[in-house]
């Protein structure tokens, strides 16, 4: 008998944008060791009128990106040719609940798995995405059609495919992850400092994330300026880009900060300001899993943040590195700020600590490896 020859599986992974933010350059992460290791062929759609930032990263994997924006009047025609054409044995859609319309076209073009990845949680700020009916018909589609929902948190899972939802299709939490030994090495406080035209005694709180609404930079300035009043050597670090970036620049001059506050736009040495950073600050309104937390504290920092419910479920593998408030309340994030820089935090315990939690890329890479059946790819 002649041994077993594995094929190629093809995966189509689709998103609604491909800007550079956390659950894209996980699932990136995840995609390149899935490739380096299996016999798999990936395939990235995004949906945004935006090419993004990740083309030359996903061509490095072998992968084709397709571009087919949602709001296009041939997107529904557009999305049943890429699937008619390409044959794909997996189609996992990260377009949170208009997953359901996704794999409702995957289904009729009979692709054998359909995956509903469940990424944030709702904003809870109206548009379509909070209408009644829309959530309703969607989550329909999803259970009718999903052979599994994955959600990047148990907050996430249960706030946009609630219990009720759940006993009719598979549901599993599969966790980002990292690797911790990228956020571990020579700790550049002096050369960062020297970057900005910062004293070297500079204590630097820092923020990495896009500038929009669900990051809430205004509480983060706010903040700053509090703590400023009572701690003249604090320095603001502000990483990213985004739609609100002007108007937060305004309210840092505005607040006579500008002196202490640097915005560097996007940077890829992310490991480096982190390490060289003494508090990481992250007041969201709303997450799915917060990549850049995960990353601060992979870097041993203490963390001030908000006591949304993701953050909470974080918090229970890192009971002593974050300290969490209200989203807005900006005096006591800057009690806890204050209190972070008074204590000597033992980041090579921290950094320690984070290889033993369930957020470790090799976890995430065996979970998603299972899930799309890459360890028994054969052909009879």
């Amino acid at each position: 008998m002649n041994p077993q020859v594995k094929r190629m599986k093809k995966v189509l992974i689709i998103f609604g944008s491909l800007e550079r933010g956390g659950a894209q350059l996980r699932t990136l992460d995840v995609s390149r060791a899935l490739h380096q290791r299996n016999p798999v062929q990936f395939a990235f759609c995004n949906l945004s009128r935006h090419p993004g930032d990740f083309s030359e990263e996903i061509e490095k994997i072998g992968s084709t990106i397709y571009h087919i924006p949602i709001r296009s009047p041939r997107f529904l025609w557009k999305l049943s040719r890429l699937f008619h054409e390409k044959q794909y044995d997996v189609v996992d859609s990260h377009a949170n609940l208009f997953s359901g319309m996704i794999l409702t076209l995957a289904k009729m073009h009979k692709v054998p798995l359909s995956i509903a990845n469940l990424r944030n949680s709702s904003d809870k700020s109206g548009g379509l995405s909070s209408n009644s009916l829309f959530i309703w018909l969607m989550r329909t589609l999803i259970r009718r059609t999903a052979n599994h929902v994955v959600a990047v948190s148990r907050s996430a899972l249960d706030d946009a495919f609630p219990p009720a939802w759940q006993s009719s299709v598979d549901c599993r939490v599969i966790y980002n992850g990292l690797t911790p030994s990228s956020f571990q090495g020579a700790v550049d406080r002096r050369g960062l400092r020297e970057e900005f035209g910062w004293p070297f005694n500079s204590q630097i709180v820092i923020n990495v994330a896009r500038f929009t609404q669900q990051k809430n930079h205004r509480t983060i300035v706010e903040t700053t300026r509090l703590v400023h009043e009572n701690f003249g050597n604090i320095r603001l670090l502000l990483v990213g880009d985004g739609e609100l970036y002007n108007e937060i620049t305004g309210l840092i001059n505005l607040y006579g900060l500008q002196d202490i506050c640097v915005m560097p736009g996007v940077r890829k040495d992310i490991p480096r300001l982190l390490l060289a950073s003494d508090v990481f600050f992250f007041p969201s309104l709303w997450e799915g899993l917060p990549g850049a937390l995960l990353e601060s504290l992979a870097a041993g920092l203490p963390v001030v943040a908000s006591d949304i419910p993701p953050i909470k479920e974080i918090a229970e593998y890192f009971p002593f590195s974050i300290s969490m408030a209200p989203p807005y309340d900006a005096e006591k994030h800057a009690e806890h700020i204050l209190t972070a820089l008074d204590i000597s935090a033992d980041r090579a315990s921290l950094q320690a600590n984070f290889a033993r939690t369930p957020f470790v890329l090799e976890n995430a890479i065996k979970a998603y490896s299972t899930l799309y059946g890459l360890t028994d790819v054969a052909d009879e």
